[in-house]
């Protein structure tokens, strides 16, 4: 695997949340001589979106767009792509929540916890989700595109509602939710429209702060936990990832990943992807891949968090 350097010190008291000048190499995934071509990519003319990225050891499959003869796996140590009959199976959830109206339950290990009469889930536009153990669930609720939108917390075993909050945030009003750990992560975004921003909440409904600072756009919902409170978010643009302690709403690094837009591989200025295409995954321990929807469909960056390194892979195009 080609590495190339990319400074970053996700723990050091004095680390800047600007990003600093990165470098990466851009390598083309390709199996040794000898060995039939690989599969190329052909970009969707209108929804390059990545869809099914799952890792599985040192493989990481994903499916571009929403054809079902679209889905790839890429060998992380050789570079070699090959094409899937299918998309990844989905990894194995833990609590998740059931939502069809009229049902609302709550779910873990078979056993469900109905909340619908509590939370009148024939509203409009409900959204729902719960922590890993199943024991808080947050609903939204309210007429969302009037920015009358708020959300609920519940104590699920006692049946119990904790804390109510408003979240609309001017133009964007239209809302989702994820509990990352012991925090509420909302993105909302402007009805219809490909921008969203994100804000963490405490369990008791006390705002924490923004997820990625001031402006920083969360359409396309891609994040993954690094460790402890720290998760990583993808600007929804695909040209910056930022590292935060979502306990104390703290941004701990800021990383430019313009490179993965420029044809040479490098930083550049204002080089972006369409909003909410590409996808953020987890590889283990302090690794992260980048999977970029258009106009680079299908190249991957990978991070290295404990050492700082970054490769650059792209997969063939089909011309």
């Amino acid at each position: 695997m080609v590495r190339g350097a990319l400074a970053l010190i996700l723990f050091a008291a004095c680390a800047s949340t600007k990003p600093g000048p990165t470098k990466a190499t851009d390598v083309t995934a390709n199996p040794p001589r000898g060995m039939p071509r690989p599969p190329c990519i052909q970009p969707p003319e209108l929804d390059s979106a990545i869809s099914h990225a799952r890792v599985d050891g040192t493989r990481l499959g994903f499916c571009v767009g929403k054809t079902p003869d679209q889905c790839f796996q890429l060998e992380l140590v050789s570079g070699i792509l090959t094409r899937l009959k299918a998309p990844p199976a989905a990894e194995p959830s833990g609590a998740h929540v059931e939502l069809a109206t009229p049902r609302l339950e709550v779910c873990k290990d078979k056993a469900c916890t109905s909340l619908a009469p509590k939370v009148m889930p024939a509203m409009t536009g409900l959204r729902a989700t719960t922590n890993a153990d199943g024991t808080v669930a947050v609903v939204l609720l309210g007429d969302a595109p009037a920015g009358k939108g708020y959300a609920e917390v519940w104590d699920v075993a006692a049946g119990r509602r904790t804390a109510t909050f408003k979240y609309a945030r001017g133009e964007f009003r239209c809302g989702d939710v994820r509990i990352l750990g012991d925090t509420i992560y909302l993105t909302v975004a402007a009805c219809g429209t490909p921008a969203a921003r994100g804000t963490l909440y405490s369990l008791k409904g006390k705002k924490i702060g923004a997820v990625g600072g001031k402006d920083f756009g969360t359409f396309g919902n891609a994040f993954v936990h690094v460790e402890g409170t720290t998760w990583a978010f993808l600007e929804e643009n695909g040209n910056q990832l930022v590292l935060q302690d979502v306990a104390k709403g703290k941004v701990v690094k800021t990383i430019d990943v313009t490179h993965l837009w420029s044809a040479d591989g490098k930083q550049a200025k204002d080089a972006m992807g369409n909003p909410g295409e590409s996808a953020l995954v987890s590889l283990g321990p302090g690794q992260i891949a980048v999977i970029a929807g258009a106009p680079s469909t299908g190249k991957i960056a990978t991070i290295d968090v404990a050492t700082g390194d970054v490769t650059l892979t792209r997969a063939p195009l089909c011309n």
